[in-house]
């Protein structure tokens, strides 16, 4: 039966002919506690894939060690770690329509990314269209428009920010024709 590194003792790491030996078990008793406590602390040094499990103070310093240029202490912890996510991959390609459709995902759910020729624009401009949801409030527009200038390059300008919701129900019209002779007498 195999152990995980979180259940190992110094006498499992020793060759089995000497594991009987009473000295190699008195070195494995004292020295197992500190063997298991450098074990379980293995799991801090990973911390990019425990992302979701850090607390809000840990994302912000990670977020200035990642140099999250256009980081806000206003985002929700949710947004922040995207952010922190993202950044890595957001340095390598400043400057692509890719880096900025990143960071427009990571501030704002559901949103794309149109060039100026997808939507019949002027050229080098662009435009975020959220999908559904709630409204952008002021200052939501404020730290998009932030985030999307430190990534898009110096040619590429932002044309606006757009809502686009899909209704669905019954409609129902009505209407009535009417037909009528008028006859005088007289």
């Amino acid at each position: 039966m195999s152990k995980s590194i979180f259940d190992v003792t110094w006498l499992d790491l020793v060759p089995l002919v000497l594991s009987g030996d009473s000295q190699v078990k008195a070195m494995s008793a004292g020295a197992s506690p500190q063997l298991q406590e450098v074990s379980n602390a293995i799991v801090e040094c990973i911390i990019l894939a425990r992302l979701d499990e850090l607390d809000e103070d840990v994302v912000d310093l990670l977020a200035w060690q990642y140099h999250v240029d256009f980081y806000d202490d206003e985002l929700t912890l949710t947004q922040k770690r995207a952010l922190v996510e993202t950044s890595i991959d957001t340095h390598r390609h400043k400057g692509t329509p890719y880096a900025v459709e990143k960071v427009v995902k990571a501030i704002l759910d559901n949103a794309v990314v149109e060039e100026w020729f997808d939507y019949g624009g002027e050229p080098y401009y662009f435009r975020v269209v959220k999908i559904g949801g709630e409204m952008i409030a002021p200052d939501q527009y404020v730290r998009l428009k932030k985030a999307i200038n430190t990534v898009k390059n110096a040619r590429s300008h932002l044309d606006g920010v757009s809502l686009s919701r899909s209704l669905s129900g019954t409609m129902y019209l009505g209407g009535a024709i009417s037909i009528h002779k008028r006859i005088e007498v007289g």
